[in-house]
C-alpha cells in the first residue's frame, strides 16, 4: 500500500532507515531507501521530577473522508462512505540520564451529522460495530546515548517487514523493543523484538480482531518476531542493507536491498535506483515460503519525475509470500494491491508485477508544496491478472497543514470484485 512520508511529522519512529534528501510524492514512498527521519531531541532534565515538568506535547489532528464503490459478485455495486475526525495526541518527557518517556493516543471519532446509517457507512475508519475508537497506540521508555538509541513498550517502527503504513485514520504500532546501534558514520545495525500490534493492517474480521485492539502478530502460540540488520552506506545517499527476520510459527525471512541516488552534473537531473531480494522460508508448515526479486528506478528531470518498478515471485507447492506486518517492502506495491495479497489469493502460483508512474512537483509555482502523480500497476500469474490505477495529490500547505487525496480503481480481470475508492485526509500537526 502507498504511504506518505512528509517532514511535518514530529515524533521519530525507531528502527527507521535514514535518507538525507527529501523526495516528495508517493511514488517514492514505495521506492528504495524510502524512510525519512526527523530528529528532535528531548529537553534535558536534572532529576526524575523535572522530566515531567519539562514535558512537551505534540499531535496531529486529522479530518478523513472515504468513499468506496464495490462491484458485487452477483452483479451491481454497493457504495459506502464515511467522515471521521481524529488523529494523534502525544507527549514526550524531558530526558534524564539518557532516558525519556513517550506516548500517544490514537483517535477516530465518528462525525454522526455527516455519516450515513451503518449499512452505508464505510467501516475502514472505525472499530468494532462501526464505533469510534480511542486507544493508547504508543507508550514507551526511550533511551539514547552517543552510540545507540532504543525503546521498550508500545512503539512505532519502520522496517521492511514491520511498518506503520499510515493509510487510514491511525498508523500501525507494535509492542516490543527496538535498538539502533551506530558503529561508525557509515555502518549501523538495528535489532527489534515485537509481540503484538494494532492498526488498520492488523485487522482479522473472522476472529473479531479490530484495528484498535492489540493482538498477537501470528497467533497465540507464537512468541512474535525477532529481527536484526546491518546497513552500510557505500556512497553518499546510497546504502546496502541486510535484514534477517525470524517470525515464530510463520517464516524466516532474509531480505537484501541496495539503493541510492545518482546525480548527473547537478540536482536538475538525478536518478533513484534500487534492487531487492527476499528469501522466505516457512516454519511449522505455514505455507509462507518463496523468493521475491525486485528492481526500481525514478528519473528526475527538474520537477518532473518518472518511475518504474518490477517484481518477480517464485513459489512451490501451495505456498505464498507475505508483506509481513504492514505495507511490505516490495517496489510494485500500490495503494491497494500488493504481491502478498495476490499471492495468498492464488497460492502456488508464480507472480510477476510492474508499476509505472509520472509526477510533477509544483514547488516553483504558486502552488508550492503540491505534488501530483499518476500510477498504474499490474499483477499477474499464468491464470489471473489484476490491475490498479492511482491518482495521487499531496499538498504541504505549510509546516503544519498537509493534504493528501488518493483515487483508486482496482480491477481483477477474472473476478467481479473490483472497486473504486477515494480517500482524502487533512492533517494539522502541532
Amino acid at each position: 500500500m502507498i504511504e506518505a512520508v512528509y517532514v511535518a511529522q514530529v515524533q521519530e519512529p525507531l528502527a527507521q532507515e535514514v535518507r538525507t534528501v527529501e523526495q516528495k510524492g508517493l511514488i517514492h514512498s514505495k521506492g528504495a531507501d524510502r524512510y525519512e527521519v526527523l530528529k528532535e531531541l528531548p529537553k534535558e532534565a536534572h532529576s526524575f521530577d523535572t522530566m515531567f515538568d519539562y514535558a512537551d506535547f505534540y499531535g496531529k489532528l486529522r479530518l478523513g473522508y472515504i468513499d468506496s464503490r464495490y462491484d458485487l459478485p452477483a452483479g451491481g455495486d454497493e457504495r459506502k462512505h464515511a467522515f471521521s475526525l481524529g488523529g494523534e495526541l502525544g507527549f514526550k518527557t524531558a530526558e534524564y540520564n539518557g532516558v525519556h518517556l513517550q506516548g500517544a493516543v490514537y483517535v477516530s471519532q465518528d462525525v454522526h451529522a455527516l455519516n450515513p446509517r451503518n449499512e452505508k457507512k464505510n467501516p475502514e475508519f472505525f472499530g468494532e460495530d462501526l464505533e469510534s475508537y480511542a486507544y493508547v497506540g504508543e507508550m514507551g521508555l526511550h533511551f539514547q546515548n552517543e552510540y545507540a538509541k532504543g525503546a521498550l513498550g508500545r512503539i512505532r517502527v519502520e522496517t521492511p517487514y514491520a511498518d506503520s503504513d499510515d493509510i487510514r485514520m491511525s498508523a500501525n504500532s507494535f509492542e516490543g523493543a527496538c535498538v539502533f546501534v551506530e558503529y561508525m558514520p557509515n555502518l549501523s545495525s538495528q535489532f527489534l523484538y515485537l509481540t503484538r500490534w494494532a492498526g488498520y493492517d492488523s485487522q482479522d474480521s473472522e476472529a473479531n480482531l479490530y484495528q484498535n485492539k492489540f493482538k498477537k502478530l501470528v497467533d497465540e502460540e507464537s512468541f512474535g518476531m525477532a529481527s536484526g540488520s546491518i546497513i552500510y552506506e557505500y556512497a553518499p545517499e546510497s546504502s546496502a542493507r541486510l535484514w534477517v527476520n525470524y517470525i515464530d510459527r510463520m517464516s524466516v525471512i532474509t531480505y537484501v536491498e541496495a539503493s541510492g541516488i545518482e546525480y548527473f552534473g547537478d540536482e536538475w537531473i538525478h536518478f533513484d535506483y534500487g534492487v531487492q531480494y527476499s528469501r522466505i522460508g516457512e516454519l511449522e508448515d505455514s505455507n509462507v515460503e518463496g523468493s521475491v526479486y525486485g528492481a526500481m528506478g525514478i528519473v528526475h528531470l527538474n520537477k518532473f519525475f518518472f518511475g518504474a518498478a518490477a517484481n518477480l515471485v517464485y513459489v512451490e507447492g501451495d505456498n505464498y509470500v507475505t508483506d509481513g506486518f504492514g505495507g511490505g517492502p516490495y517496489y510494485t506495491s500500490l495503494d491497494e494491491a500488493t504481491l502478498a495479497c495476490m499471492s495468498q489469493l492464488h497460492q502456488g502460483e508464480d507472480l510477476r508485477s510492474y508499476k509505472v508512474g509520472i509526477g510533477y512537483d509544483f514547488s516553483e509555482t504558486f502552488f508550492e508544496g503540491l505534488v501530483a502523480e499518476l500510477v498504474y500497476g499490474e499483477l499477474r500469474d499464468d491464470h489471473n491478472k489484476a490491475y490498479e490505477e492511482n491518482l495521487i495529490i499531496t499538498y504541504d500547505l505549510n509546516e503544519r497543514w498537509h493534504l493528501e487525496a488518493i483515487a483508486t480503481h482496482f480491477e481483477p480481470t477474472r473476478l467481479n470484485q473490483g472497486f473504486d475508492r477515494a480517500v482524502v485526509r487533512l492533517d494539522y500537526n502541532f
